[in-house]
């Protein structure tokens, strides 16, 4: 109980003050996607893609072990369990629907101490957190300005931090959202755009994100994921 109490006014105080949501993102589509639905049609054995999210994030983990963690498009938090706070004395949440943290908070702030959850647009350029070790974002890309949000992570990040992006590739035997029961995920279609993972590169390295390593990552009906590793330079590089 006593982690609760401790958790309960860093979690009032950045949905309060962190709270970056302007008259144009109150109309954006994630807002009206149950949680119910966004998870099952994730699961979902023709989707499988929260199965794959949460293998990657706990990959990422293991790899690089970070101090500081900032999960943009937490959603509930899938892969929140994979966090070891031994090692990972700080978790930044960071999601522009509020059910969603609401949920995740539910699931995770009594194991998770040091956890900050964040209801914004990482595109947003009012959005700030303090820099950490580590990011991970996975299929956030495709309903942002890549440009103004890997702007906003780079500032978020410190120098010699890893960025780990995961992009959905186009796919010729599918639509971009999957066609299942759940209608909700439909609103998504017209906002959603698929980013070239060399588009996205040049863009990392243009703002000092300098590219590490790469992978695909086969899903279902001939989709993949593209999953890149980025840096932040250091001082000492040139």
């Amino acid at each position: 109980m006593e982690r609760g109490h401790r958790v309960r006014p860093i979690l009032d105080i950045y949905l309060q003050v962190k709270c970056l949501i302007g008259p144009h993102t109150m109309k954006n589509p994630w807002l009206k996607i149950p949680a119910s639905d966004y998870e099952q049609h994730m699961s979902l054995p023709e989707v499988a893609q929260a199965q794959a999210l949460n293998m990657l994030m706990a990959s990422a983990l293991t790899m690089y072990n970070p101090t500081s963690i900032a999960v943009i498009g937490c959603t509930t938090g899938n892969g929140f369990e994979h966090i070891d706070t031994t090692h990972t004395h700080r978790v930044v949440g960071v999601d522009i629907n509020p059910e969603y943290l609401a949920l995740l908070k539910t699931r995770f702030a009594e194991s998770i101490a040091n956890l900050e959850l964040i209801k914004a647009d990482v595109a947003d350029p009012a959005f700030h957190i303090e820099p950490v070790s580590m990011v991970f974002a996975g299929l956030v890309f495709e309903y942002v300005d890549v440009a103004d949000a890997l702007k906003s992570i780079c500032q978020s990040m410190r120098p010699g931090a890893i960025l780990v992006a995961v992009l959905q590739l186009p796919s010729s035997e599918s639509s971009p959202v999957t066609h299942t029961r759940f209608s909700s995920l439909k609103r998504l279609a017209p906002i959603m755009n698929l980013v070239s993972p060399a588009s996205f590169s040049d863009v990392c390295n243009h703002i000092g994100l300098r590219h590490v390593k790469a992978e695909t990552i086969p899903l279902k009906k001939g989709k993949a994921f593209f999953v890149g590793h980025y840096r932040k330079g250091t001082e000492q590089e040139p």
